[in-house]
This record gives structure tokens, sequence and C-alpha cells, in this order.
């Protein structure tokens, strides 16, 4: 297995090397990512009725300037060979798979204070997943704005990132474990000192995505944001290639009460309360029928120049269960850091995230290493990604389980 990683490789780099010769300059900014040059000059004959705009896709506008929307797609193809743990009885697997395909379509009405988005993630086999984005929003001021419908909570800055622009295949295990993820509210925010200082404040129903539940409770989220040095850009990795260096800091948090409802799951779709979540691990903990309280918080930064990005959170979660007075404490964090050797082009990282699902118990932390290799030839709109990744998990019996993966994968987001 690891000569046929090696060969794939190396063939990959050396493919890719071939190919980015002869691709087009990617050095022009991204116009979804930086506003056009005062000197551009402005066309007398109004704006054209469909366009081409990077990120965006192709964008439709009427006359009057009315009306614009646009219409893109994101296709990420996937094969990925995983070697599970013999220890634990754990089985070799091959797969291919188409892992996401996002259909958006985002725009104004009437009024260019008045935007709208549609997401709809064709990958999911669930019915309540395959509407992802659905809101409404309005802009009185840089500093004052409303969005009202289904979207991402605020929380973490690596799930705020669009799939699409991730340095990695996926995100960080202790980014799945804690954030909420998708759900339906209202939420404020803006920008104050020409983008200084950052806020997101909502409150949402807390039972997830596609999901309603009949009770009187609701989830908080408040995330606040401080940028003292430059602006990221709509990537993690520093695609923009940041001639000046870029510092950025956050905090986050929500609060939210959530029912048993039976042995394997609560009331809610939100990733942090299912299988793969801090409490969700621990859902046998508590007294079916009983509604747990439930607060998490977080912390970040990130940091661009000349081609290197750095980024890490931490998060923090604890529950206690109104009945049975059982509690829970969880905590993790992950740290990843990236260079493109060849600019814009070809981009090496690595990463490390760790997850202790309960500090109540002995051995029971999760860690992630990963490393990966991508080449852009046309910045995030066509790339192909390897990726290379080793899970360590403790057990109580003293005796751990080391899992490995290898992905390669190819994406197409116009």
């Amino acid at each position: 297995m690891r000569r046929m990683i090696l060969v794939l490789a190396s063939g990959w780099l050396a493919a890719a090397m071939a190919v980015g010769q002869s691709a087009p300059d990617p050095a022009a900014p991204n116009p979804s990512e930086a506003s056009p040059k005062p000197d551009t000059p402005v066309e007398k004959s109004g704006p054209k009725p469909i366009s081409y705009v990077e990120g965006r896709g192709i964008v439709f506008r009427t006359p009057d300037s009315m009306f614009e929307g646009s219409l893109g797609f994101n296709l990420q193809v996937r094969y990925g060979h995983v070697d599970l743990d013999a220890a634990v009885g754990g089985l070799d697997t091959n797969q291919f798979r188409v892992r996401r395909f996002k259909l958006f379509m985002n725009g104004f009405a009437f009024d260019p204070r008045l935007t709208w988005r549609v997401q709809l993630a064709f990958e999911n086999t669930i019915a309540s997943r395959i509407l992802d984005d659905a809101w409404l929003g309005w802009k009185f001021a840089d500093p004052a704005a409303l969005q009202f419908g289904q979207y991402k909570t605020p929380y973490s800055r690596q799930e705020l990132y669009n799939d699409g622009v991730l340095q990695f295949p996926e995100r960080s295990l202790a980014t799945d474990a804690f954030k909420p993820s998708r759900d339906i509210g209202m939420m404020a925010f803006g920008n104050l000192g020409k983008g200084l200082f950052t806020y997101q404040a909502g409150v949402f129903g807390g039972a997830g995505q596609s999901t309603l539940r009949t009770t009187e409770n609701v989830m908080p989220v408040v995330r606040l944001v401080a940028n003292p040095i430059g602006t990221m850009g709509a990537s993690e990795a520093d695609i923009q290639d940041h001639a000046k260096p870029a510092l950025s800091f956050g905090a986050n948090g929500f609060l939210n009460t959530l029912r048993k409802l039976t042995d394997l799951a609560f009331e809610a779709d939100l990733n942090y309360a299912g299988p793969a979540g801090w409490l969700g691990r621990n859902v046998g903990r508590f007294q079916l029928g009983e509604e747990v309280d439930v607060q998490s918080w977080g912390i970040d930064a990130q940091f661009k120049w000349c081609g290197f990005s750095l980024q890490g959170e931490g998060y923090w979660g604890q529950a206690k269960g109104q009945t049975s007075g059982q509690r829970v404490y969880a905590y993790g964090w992950y740290a990843q850091a990236g260079y493109f050797i060849l600019p814009q082009r070809l981009d090496l990282a690595g990463r490390y995230a760790y997850v202790d699902y309960n500090r109540s118990v002995a051995r029971g932390g999760v860690s992630v290493i990963s490393a990966q290799t991508s080449y852009y030839f046309r910045r995030n709109s066509l790339k192909v990604v390897l990726d290379y990744s080793r899970t360590h998990r403790q057990r109580p019996s003293g005796q751990p389980a080391n899992d490995s993966a290898f992905i390669v994968q190819a994406q197409l987001m116009p």
C-alpha cells in the first residue's frame, strides 16, 4: 500500500507540474474576493445580462438592475483507501464516491440591499439534508445587517469557510465534534472600523438543519472577530499570496437545551449532538426524556503572509442533565499550517487535531495527524488534493487503535 501511495503521489505531482506550466496565470484577483480597481472603466451600456464571475458561476442581470442571480456548483469526486486497525476488527476498504455536489444560487431582488441565497446538496441521501441554505438578508449599512432563514450558525472559523475553499479535503476532527452547523433562525451581523471588527449574533431554533421542534427552547449564538492586520480572503490557504501580513482573532459561543428522545439520540439534527459529536457520544449518560442544558464556546486565530498560512481553534463544551444532574465536559483543538512552494499553485500543509469527548473517562481521547498537497490549476475553481491521515484512538483497555486513510480528490467549482 505504501509503494502504491508513493507511486501515485509522484506521478500526480509530475503531471501537475507539467500542466501548470501551460495553465493560465492565476495572478489576477478573484472578483468574488477583491474589489475592482478604481480606474476600471464603467460600461456606458449598463450591466451585461449574462456573465461569468469566478466563485459565483453564471450571473444573470435584468436590464433595469432590479434583479440579479447567479448559478454555480461545487463538484468533488474522490478515491479513498481506509486501513482500519485489525485490533478492533477493522477491515481495509476502497471507496469511489461523489463527496460533494452542491448547487448554489444567490443574488439580490428589487434592491441591492435585499439579498438571497439557496444551496442544495445532492450528495446527501437523507431528504432533510438536501436543502443546505435558504435565506433572505437586508443590509442597512456596513455595521448593521439582518439574515433570516436556514444557514450555518456563526460558530467556528473553519466551519464558516465554504467546502470548496478548505485547505484539506475535510474539516478537522475537533471542528466536526463541536460545531452546530446549519440551523433555522435570524441573525444580525456587520463590521466596524472598515472591517477591523466584525460580529454575528443570532437566535436559532436549536433543532438543526430542516428540523423543527415544539418547545420554548432556542439556541442563541454569538461570534466576534478582530482583524488587526489585513484581511484573510475567502480561502484557508494563502491563495491570494498576501504581500503584507494578515492576522485575525475570533471567539464564539452558544447555549441550547436538548431533550433525549431515544436511547441513542437527542431531538436535534446538530453535529455536536450526533454520532460524531462530543454530546452525541455521551447520550447514554442521560435519562430517557430528560432535558439537557448545553453550552459551548471556542477561540480561534489565523495568519497569512507570502503563501504561508497558519490557523488553529480551541473548543470547550459542557452539558448537565436537568433530572439526573449528570455532567459531561469535553474539549478539543486543532492547528494547521501550509505553504505554497509554487506561489498560487502547489501547496503543502500539515494538521494535528485532538478531541477528549468526556474528560471524566480515562483514555477516551482521539487524535488525527494529517498531511496534504494540493495543486491549484485555476485557484479553488479547479484543483486536486492528495491527503494522508493517521487516527490514534485511545481505549479504556489501554491498547490503542490506529487507523490510516489516503484520499485523492478532484474539485470543479466554477
